[in-house]
């Protein structure tokens, strides 16, 4: 995962006090430095600013950011899937490309097809796009929200960042809670309302949607929306096109320039990924590298319950020795758990799901 961070202000020109919102931009995202620990940069102009810390999946060299061509600037959380096809399409309408990153992919995308070329994109994402020529600063989140991206409007100027933390490092931002933030906590927390940033004046961009700034309107509307369906097929094709979707989804997500693993709980969901990575990587003989947590004494002091039937452990060794992964066993005491109950609230600037995230 990458962070992303910006403030955009029509009215305004940054470049009157350059140092001063350039120290702004870095404290931005060095609040989400986690998130992003091999890289960062930082683009201003006169009516906007951008900053980004990088995770380098692919292209570690070449795919820095902030990135800019033409009359347009990006800065890119997350991964698209099927940036290599999309980047030969874009080839032939004269894309021009100097890296083999996704965030390029996008640029040149917008660049000669608008925003319409958001619907071809196959991935987890959020990004903010500043036109020069339109003057618009566009925020993008992908279909289903994996990637968070949270935006706050101070008089005439927006701001936007991956996690809250970066809108409360704009000193600018004042942070505050309402009664209808703290009946996010206490009524619904560690869950909470879609679009609801929690904090007073701290919003979240819905999944599928896009939202465009233009200096005067704030407009949020949805490119995607997901839609029902009769379903009408046999069971032997359902089991054909269940199986394709699921095995090729997997394929895609292992697009990557650095080494990949799995986390394994044992459970179906990550025993299938596992399974799919693991042959996979065995055709270019490879190993995969799988990852498991457990409570220190676990199988000594484990009890059998309604919710959890029996220890994860042995499933996941099964399935390690099944898929011959290189598998690595974790494990923590329950004070050391507490403790990192505080990182994890720190971590998402929420509530969270107890130790299920400590861990």
């Amino acid at each position: 995962m990458c962070g992303i961070a910006g403030f955009c202000n029509l009215h305004g020109n940054y470049r009157e006090d350059p140092g001063k919102y350039y120290q702004i931009l870095q404290a931005m995202g060095h609040a989400q430095k986690h998130r992003g620990p091999d890289g960062e940069g930082v683009f201003l102009q006169r009516h906007v600013g951008l900053s980004h810390v990088r995770l380098s999946i692919l292209d570690p060299k070449g795919g820095g950011q902030p990135m800019k061509s033409g009359h347009a600037a990006i800065v890119f959380n997350g991964e698209i899937y099927n940036s290599p096809s999309l980047r030969e399409d874009l080839r032939k309408k004269g894309g021009v490309f100097n890296t083999t990153c996704d965030t390029e992919v996008i640029l040149q995308g917008y660049l000669l097809e608008g925003l319409p070329f958001i619907q071809s994109l196959n991935g987890i994402f959020s990004f903010a796009i500043w036109d020069e020529r339109l003057e618009k600063l566009i925020l993008v989140r992908d279909r289903l929200g994996v990637k968070p991206l949270f935006y706050s409007q101070i008089g005439q100027t927006l701001l936007f960042s991956s996690e809250i933390k970066g809108i409360l490092a704009h000193p600018g931002f004042t942070a505050e809670v309402d009664a209808e933030g703290l009946c996010e906590i206490f009524g619904l927390g560690p869950a909470k309302t879609y679009g609801k940033g929690v904090f007073r004046n701290v919003y979240e961009i819905l999944p599928g949607h896009l939202l465009e700034f233009n200096g005067s309107n704030l407009t949020q509307v949805p490119y995607w929306q997901l839609e029902s369906h009769p379903h009408e097929d046999g069971w032997q094709k359902t089991l054909e096109k269940t199986r394709f979707l699921i095995t090729d989804s997997i394929r895609l997500e292992m697009l990557s320039d650095v080494s990949l693993c799995t986390f394994l709980s044992g459970g179906v969901d990550s025993s299938l990924v596992t399974a799919v990575c693991a042959k996979e990587m065995a055709l270019h003989g490879k190993l995969l590298d799988t990852y498991s947590f457990d409570f220190e004494d676990n199988d000594k002091n484990f009890r059998s319950n309604a919710f959890q039937p029996s220890q994860d452990r042995p499933f996941a060794d099964f399935m390690a020795a099944r898929c011959h992964t290189r598998h690595h066993h974790l494990e923590c005491d329950k004070l050391k758990l507490y403790d990192y109950l505080f990182q994890a609230v720190d971590a998402r600037d929420l509530p969270c799901m107890a130790d299920v995230e400590s861990s």
